[in-house]
C-alpha cells in the first residue's frame, strides 16, 4: 500500500513539474523532469547492484546463559558498495526451539554505502531451552520505496538457556535402587566412571571419551581428563516430556539437572534416555562428571527432546531392566 502512495505522489510530482515546464517553458523544469527520470533508472538498478554485495552476521555474546537474564545477539549488516540505498528489513525468526515455533520478527535498519551496521538484539528467556535467532532473508528497497529485491542471508546463532540447579529437594539414592544397572568397564586405561582429578597428556590406550578437547585445541596436543574411582553401578534415567505447557517442562529439566547432579556428587554416574525430535530417534549418553551433565543437558535442548514414545523404545531395547522415569509431574523408580 505504501509503495502505491509513493509512486502516485511521484507521478503527481512529475506531471506538476511536466505543467510548470509547458507554461513557464524554463530550463529549471526540463532539468527536474530529466533528473526524475534518471533517478527512476537508478532506483530500479541500484538495488540489483547492491544486492550482490550485501552480507548478514549474527553473534552471540555467550553459548550459555542462565535463566531470566538479558543477552544480546549482536546483528552486523554490511554494505560493500557505494550506492545508497534508504533501508534494508532484516527478516528474523527467534524463540525457544526447545519449546516450541519461533516467531517472526522484521527488524529495519539503514543501509549505508560501504559502510557496516551494528545492532545488538536483546533477549531474555524465562524457561530453559535453545533460544535461536536465524534469518533466511534481508529486503532491500529502493531510494524511492517502488522496487525491492531479496537477498537470502541464512545465518543463525543459538544461546542455551541452562538450569540454575536450586531445587531444594532432598533426594535419597535408596529409593532410586530400581533404576540401577552394573557398568560396564572397558579394559582400555581411563575409561572408568570417575570425577576428574587432574588433566595429562594423551598416551596410546587412553579412551577417546576422556580427551579434555577445549584444552587439547589450546595447548595443540591431546589432553586426557584422569579420574577417581566411582561407583560400580550406574542410573538408568528415562527422560519423558509433554511440553505443551512450558512452564512444567522447565520445572520437569530443573528437576532431572538436580537429580543427576545430586548422583554425581554421590559418585553415581548416570546415563540418561531421551527421545530427539529433531532426528527422530531415542538417544541415550552416560554422565561421569557434574561438567558434563551440564553439556548433556545442552544436547537435550538441540535435539528438541520430548516424548516420542521414549518409555516404549526403552522396555523393547531394555527388557526386564528397572529405570528411573522423569516426566512433568515428577520422579520415580519404574521396575
Amino acid at each position: 500500500m505504501k509503495r502505491l502512495r509513493y509512486m502516485l505522489e511521484y507521478l503527481f510530482l512529475f506531471v506538476a513539474n511536466g505543467v510548470m515546464l509547458w507554461f513557464f517553458r524554463g530550463y529549471l523544469n526540463l532539468l527536474i523532469a530529466v533528473a526524475m527520470i534518471l533517478l527512476l533508472f537508478y532506483a530500479f538498478f541500484s538495488v540489483h547492484l547492491v544486492k550482490k554485495y550485501v552480507s548478514l552476521e549474527l553473534k552471540a555474546a555467550a553459548e550459555e546463559i542462565p535463566k531470566n537474564t538479558e543477552f544480546f545477539i549482536h546483528i552486523r549488516l554490511r554494505n560493500r558498495c557505494w550506492f545508497p540505498l534508504v533501508t534494508a528489513k532484516v527478516f528474523l525468526r527467534t524463540g525457544n526451539s526447545f519449546l516450541g515455533a519461533l516467531a517472526e520478527n522484521v527488524l529495519a535498519l539503514p543501509l549505508r554505502p560501504g559502510k557496516t551496521v551494528e545492532v545488538q538484539y536483546p533477549l531474555t528467556s524465562a524457561y530453559v531451552g535453545n533460544v535461536e535467532v536465524c534469518s533466511e532473508k534481508i529486503v532491500l528497497y529502493d531510494l524511492l520505496g517502488f522496487h525491492s529485491v531479496t537477498v537470502k542471508a541464512k545465518v543463525s546463532e543459538s544461546v542455551y538457556i541452562l538450569p540454575t540447579g536450586g531445587r531444594e529437594e532432598e533426594f535419597v539414592l535408596n529409593d532410586y535402587e530400581a533404576g540401577m544397572d552394573e557398568v560396564e568397564e572397558s579394559r582400555l586405561s581411563g575409561s572408568d566412571f570417575s570425577d576428574v582429578s587432574q588433566v595429562r597428556e594423551y598416551i596410546p590406550g587412553d579412551a577417546m571419551k576422556n580427551i579434555h578437547w577445549k584444552l587439547s585445541a589450546k595447548k595443540d596436543i591431546l589432553m586426557v581428563k584422569e579420574r577417581l574411582h566411582m561407583s560400580s553401578r550406574k542410573l538408568l534415567v528415562v527422560l519423558s516430556l509433554d511440553k505443551e505447557e512450558a512452564e512444567k517442562t522447565d520445572e520437569a529439566v530443573e528437576r532431572l539437572f538436580s537429580f543427576g547432579t545430586f548422583c554425581l556428587s554421590n559418585r553415581v554416574p548416570v546415563t540418561l534416555f531421551w527421545w530427539s525430535g529433531r532426528y527422530h530417534e531415542i538417544r541415550q549418553e552416560t554422565v561421569e562428571t557434574e561438567e558434563d551433565w551440564k553439556q548433556l543437558m545442552t544436547r537435550l535442548f538441540h535435539d528438541q527432546a520430548g516424548n516420542g514414545y521414549v518409555e516404549e523404545h526403552f522396555r523393547s531395547g531394555y527388557p526386564g531392566k528397572g529405570y528411573i522415569l522423569v516426566k512433568n509431574d515428577g520422579i520415580r523408580a519404574v521396575g
